[in-house]
Protein backbone atom coordinates (compact mmCIF):
# COMPACT_ATOMS: atom_id res chain seq x y z
CA UNK A 1 0.00 0.00 0.00
CA UNK A 2 1.31 3.72 -1.20
CA UNK A 3 0.56 6.89 1.07
CA UNK A 4 -0.96 9.38 -1.13
CA UNK A 5 0.97 12.42 -1.90
CA UNK A 6 -1.00 15.08 -0.32
CA UNK A 7 -0.95 12.76 2.99
CA UNK A 8 2.70 12.68 2.62
CA UNK A 9 3.24 16.36 2.35
CA UNK A 10 0.96 17.24 4.96
CA UNK A 11 2.44 14.78 7.36
CA UNK A 12 6.24 15.84 6.10
CA UNK A 13 5.58 19.16 6.61
CA UNK A 14 4.23 18.77 9.95
CA UNK A 15 6.95 17.00 11.24
CA UNK A 16 9.77 19.66 10.07
CA UNK A 17 7.21 22.19 11.63
CA UNK A 18 6.68 20.17 14.73
CA UNK A 19 10.47 19.61 15.43
CA UNK A 20 12.00 23.24 14.50
CA UNK A 21 13.88 21.62 11.18
CA UNK A 22 15.30 24.78 9.81
CA UNK A 23 14.29 24.44 5.71
CA UNK A 24 17.61 25.31 4.89
CA UNK A 25 19.41 22.87 6.40
CA UNK A 26 16.98 19.84 5.65
CA UNK A 27 17.64 21.40 2.11
CA UNK A 28 21.35 20.65 2.50
CA UNK A 29 21.22 17.15 3.73
CA UNK A 30 18.53 16.25 1.59
CA UNK A 31 20.83 17.42 -1.75
CA UNK A 32 23.66 15.46 0.25
CA UNK A 33 21.33 12.46 0.02
CA UNK A 34 20.74 12.86 -3.51
CA UNK A 35 17.48 14.86 -3.74
CA UNK A 36 17.09 17.27 -6.96
CA UNK A 37 14.47 20.39 -5.81
CA UNK A 38 15.67 23.50 -5.50
CA UNK A 39 15.20 25.07 -2.21
CA UNK A 40 12.24 27.23 -3.16
CA UNK A 41 10.54 23.67 -4.55
CA UNK A 42 11.54 21.81 -1.25
CA UNK A 43 9.90 25.28 0.98
CA UNK A 44 6.95 25.03 -1.18
CA UNK A 45 6.07 21.75 -0.58
CA UNK A 46 6.69 21.68 3.11
CA UNK A 47 4.35 24.67 2.98
CA UNK A 48 1.47 22.78 1.03
CA UNK A 49 2.02 25.11 -1.76
CA UNK A 50 3.77 23.10 -4.17
CA UNK A 51 4.74 19.32 -5.11
CA UNK A 52 7.77 17.28 -5.57
CA UNK A 53 8.24 14.15 -7.62
CA UNK A 54 8.10 10.92 -5.49
CA UNK A 55 11.81 10.56 -5.49
CA UNK A 56 11.98 13.50 -3.52
CA UNK A 57 9.32 14.17 -1.44
CA UNK A 58 11.00 10.39 -0.26
CA UNK A 59 14.66 11.83 -0.53
CA UNK A 60 13.10 14.76 1.95
CA UNK A 61 11.44 12.57 4.48
CA UNK A 62 14.52 10.80 4.62
CA UNK A 63 16.25 13.93 5.33
CA UNK A 64 14.20 14.94 7.79
CA UNK A 65 14.12 11.39 9.42
CA UNK A 66 18.02 11.85 9.45
CA UNK A 67 17.55 15.31 11.31
CA UNK A 68 15.27 14.30 13.90
CA UNK A 69 17.21 11.84 15.72
CA UNK A 70 14.53 10.78 17.37
CA UNK A 71 13.07 8.65 20.03
CA UNK A 72 11.16 6.19 20.07
CA UNK A 73 7.80 7.19 19.92
CA UNK A 74 8.58 10.57 18.04
CA UNK A 75 6.62 11.53 14.35
CA UNK A 76 8.20 10.78 11.86
CA UNK A 77 8.30 11.87 8.02
CA UNK A 78 6.95 9.10 6.11
CA UNK A 79 7.80 7.66 2.40
CA UNK A 80 5.48 7.18 -0.10
CA UNK A 81 5.25 3.17 0.21
CA UNK A 82 4.35 3.12 4.05
CA UNK A 83 1.19 3.12 5.56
Amino acid sequence: MFMEENDQQALTGAVVQELGINPFVLWIHFISLGGNAELESVRMYLSGTGSLPEWDRDVLSAAANDLTLQPPGRARAPRSNED
